[in-house]
């Protein structure tokens, strides 16, 4: 019997060069089905050049004679999922189908019934999709898989969970056979995305060296289960070196929820990967931080690193269990800007103790550290996160598979009116558009070879910078961000000249009275004024 892996398409179209990241889990899938000696096919839908993409799937599970349709993603991606799954259905009515990854584990109940699948696998999947499609074969009794949620003529049942893989270096690698991997590769671009400017040709590909995380701040739900685990780096760097050798990488993105707790396995990852001469970004805590660390890092290749700031606010950064401050997040953004290491963060807006002296004390720092490039967003709460459980539990979302299938993941969960709640979107959205101190300086920008050549001169150290090799779809952005090559910090850009959304002159005056606010009195009148204007600008 013959199973289908889907990678399901993520964007409509590639305009404003958007790309996708290769899914971690599917490979690792794939690798378990394949050296289970089970019959596996391939299909990347973000790589099917016709039209329809969903009629290509329906193609081959018919043309291939399919009996299980694999596929998984996270929840904002239910509705495609939900396609995918409808799709195989159509085509073949008894093929069977299975669903993994955070969407089905964080609600798995919710999410099958929502997306009218036949199996889901909760949390790890490498060894549960081997069992739950043997046991199809076999005919065997699948409420003994542990780990799964499955259809009955009463509806939808869970079995015991499973026990988390805590040996990691028993996990065989990754498995991209069917993927094309090498097309992913080779379409990736130094402006799909904020990590990729290190080079005119970037080829980075994503791995882990843990699983987990040891905390649970409340925006955040962990796919994998709750227990941290960390890979041995005999085990990471023999991966590291077949990567290499069979796709030719230049790069990797450390994709660990947290990269370490352990900061002497962090030296030692330092001293594995210096003599590779890499690009690699990871994702820390900023309580963890200090000169030497980050000095070392950038020395063996480290360029970026992802931070979880999330608010500036001590009462807001308690209530979402961060368990740091804002003397630990001034201290880590100081020292990674010093030792020229890129700087990714977000302030997100929202939580429930979220008021408007907590967003003053956010954006009224955030105005003072420009050169840091911080993101400015809302929380989205998403299905199985701490912010989703008290908010079931309490009541406000008294549907959870209506509230799975509407997708509108932006919910009030402050004490804030709607109407308060709408202005802070407000602001936000405009100063994402509108405000931005690091915009570098476009020297020129002119077509080779079918893609962009653009020479920038960095708002941070002044270096020129030649960049080759951009599609000319990232020019369809309104703004375009790329890492300086000299001082590795971030740039903004307007691609399309100095003006080029509506009203944008006004609009910029507004924020810059945000900006220049005396006090918190003086903020909030500019924060009104911003809101009226805006909405009265857009209709």
């Amino acid at each position: 019997m013959r199973t289908l892996l889907v990678i399901p398409k993520y964007y409509d179209t590639d305009n404003g060069g958007r790309f996708y990241e290769m899914p971690l889990g599917l490979g690792y899938v794939n690798a378990a089905l394949r050296n289970a000696g089970l019959d596996v096919e391939c299909l990347n839908m973000n790589h099917i050049t016709e039209d329809d993409v969903y009629q290509v799937l329906a193609d081959v599970i018919i043309t291939k004679n399919i009996d299980f349709v694999l596929c998984g993603s996270i929840s904002p991606f239910f509705p495609i999922l939900k396609k995918v799954f409808d799709t195989a259905k159509a085509a073949k009515p008894d093929v069977i189908t299975i669903c993994g990854g955070g969407a089905v584990s964080s609600e798995p109940a919710v999410f099958a019934e929502a997306a009218n699948i036949d199996y889901g696998v909760i949390g790890e999947g490498e060894i549960t999709d081997v069992e739950l499609i043997q046991t199809l074969i076999e005919q065997g009794d699948v409420s003994k898989v542990k780990g799964i949620v499955y259809k009955t003529d009463d509806g939808y049942k869970l079995t015991p969970p499973r026990e988390a893989i805590m040996d990691l270096d028993s996990i065989a690698f990754p498995c991209y056979d069917g993927f094309n991997v090498e097309e992913y590769l080779d379409r990736q671009n130094l402006a799909h995305t904020y990590y990729t400017y290190y080079s005119d040709n970037p080829r980075i590909m994503p791995m882990t060296l843990a699983r987990s995380c040891p905390y649970s701040c409340k925006f955040c739900f962990h796919p994998v289960g709750n227990r941290y685990r960390v890979r041995s780096l005999d085990n990471f760097f023999a991966e590291l070196d077949e990567l290499i050798e069979k796709y030719q990488i230049n790069g990797i993105i450390v994709l660990d929820e947290l990269f370490s707790v352990d900061m002497d396995n962090v030296y030692a990852f330092c001293e594995r990967i210096r003599p590779y001469n890499l690009h690699w970004l990871v994702q820390m805590r900023v309580d963890k931080i200090s000169k030497e660390l980050l000095t070392t890092m950038k020395e063996a290749g480290c360029y970026t690193i992802s931070y979880g700031l999330e608010s500036f606010s001590e009462k807001v950064l308690k209530n979402m269990n961060k368990h740091i401050d804002t003397k630990d997040i001034e201290h880590a953004l100081r020292l990674t800007y010093e030792v020229g290491i890129d700087i990714q963060g977000n302030f997100i807006f929202g939580d429930q103790l979220e008021d408007r002296h907590s967003i003053y004390e956010t954006m009224s720092w955030w105005f003072q550290h420009p050169e840091y490039e911080i993101n400015l967003g809302m929380i989205e709460t998403y299905p199985g996160c701490g912010y989703y459980n008290d908010c079931v539990k309490n009541g406000n979302i008294k549907n959870e598979k209506e509230y799975l299938e509407n997708g509108r993941f932006l919910y009030n969960l402050t004490t804030m009116s709607e109407p308060e709640f709408l202005k802070l979107s407000v602001v936000l959205h405009t100063l994402n558009y509108y405000y931005h101190k690091n915009l570098g300086h476009m020297l020129d920008a002119y077509e080779e070879d079918g893609k962009i050549v653009f020479v920038t001169q960095c708002a941070h150290c002044g270096a020129v910078n030649t960049y080759r090799n951009i599609d000319a779809k990232a020019f369809g952005n309104i703004i375009l961000k790329l890492g300086c090559r000299k001082c590795n910090h971030r740039n903004e850009f307007y691609p399309h000249g100095t003006e080029p959304m509506k009203n944008h002159e006004k609009l910029e005056y507004l924020c810059r009275m945000l900006v220049h606010a005396k006090d918190e009195h003086d903020f909030h009148m500019a924060y009104d004024i911003l809101v009226e204007n805006y909405l009265q600008t857009q209709n």
